[in-house]
């Protein structure tokens, strides 16, 4: 809700389909032409799944973050030159920094 409070145009799973599995969200963010934001370091396998075919994947690194600080840090990126084109695009927020990976 935060997010969305921000301008941004989010979806959450559980409104959409509560108890996919891992593979179903990918699929659904992919037909939807959206960027996938999780805190499910998995989505970060290439093995498993399509990145260098998606429209982006950001993984948030929650570790002790506090609610607000996972808003902040999130929104920040969202709003940079870095979040305008994660075609094909693999993002890690951290606390101290934003690490990206392009699969061309």
């Amino acid at each position: 809700e935060a997010i969305r409070g921000e301008g941004f145009d989010v979806l959450n799973v559980r409104e959409l389909a509560q108890g996919a599995s891992d593979e179903n969200v990918f699929e659904l963010a992919m037909k939807q032409k959206r960027v996938l934001l999780t805190f499910d370091r998995e989505f970060g396998n290439i093995f498993i799944y399509d990145i260098k075919n998606s429209f982006g994947v950001v993984i948030i690194l929650i570790g002790q973050l506090k609610k607000e600080e996972i808003i902040k840090y999130t929104t920040t990126f969202l709003k940079s030159e870095l979040a305008k084109n994660m075609k094909k695009k693999l993002a890690i927020i951290g606390k101290k920094k934003v690490r990206i990976r392009s699969f061309l």
